[in-house]
């Protein structure tokens, strides 16, 4: 009778071992799911603020195309786009960059705007979006506009813009 006995603690011990590593192996499976959730869910925020910060830009690019109104420069020691308007007879300037991360922007006169010890500074600006890209301005010709992105690793991309106010008449 002894073996019996035996052969039925046996038996529940072997259950009891099949339940805890079916237990195991789905806490592991829907740790590793959490996880790369997790990862894609990082990686969806980080393309939303990317292109809505350059879709953004090349909006208002597009809206203040004028000839002469898009420049690029320095403001703060950062990288800067200045879109110049005309309201009532005095020019103004839109100032986009990056700072801190966040794309920023600021309104102010063209006299501010150009003065080299304005009162403006980066800190100043309106933030628009939560970005991890350090954006920078430049002209490759004087109708291309060239907008380079880089994140803290060391990625990113470059985005280019026709300003048809500069071109000869062309589309």
């Amino acid at each position: 009778m002894r073996k019996a006995g035996n052969n039925h603690t046996i038996d529940v011990v072997f259950v009891l071992t099949l339940a805890c590593l079916f237990a195991a192996s789905i806490l592991m499976v829907l740790m590793l799911g959490a996880n790369i959730y997790g990862n894609i869910q990082e990686t969806s925020e980080a393309q939303f603020s990317e292109k809505v910060s350059l879709s953004y830009i090349k909006t208002k690019v597009h809206n203040n195309d004028i000839a002469g109104g898009v420049r690029t420069g320095e403001f703060g020691g950062v990288s800067a786009l200045y879109l110049d308007s005309e309201i009532d007879g005095e020019t103004f300037s839109t100032i986009i960059y990056s700072y801190n991360g966040w794309l920023k922007e600021l309104f102010a006169s063209k006299e501010d705007a150009l003065e080299e010890d304005s009162w403006l500074l980066p800190e100043l600006g309106m933030p628009l979006i939560e970005m991890n890209h350090v954006l920078r301005f430049h002209f490759l010709k004087p109708n291309l506009l060239s907008v380079e992105y880089t994140d803290v690793c060391g990625s990113g991309g470059q985005m280019f813009i026709n300003l048809r106010s500069e071109s000869d008449g062309g589309l």
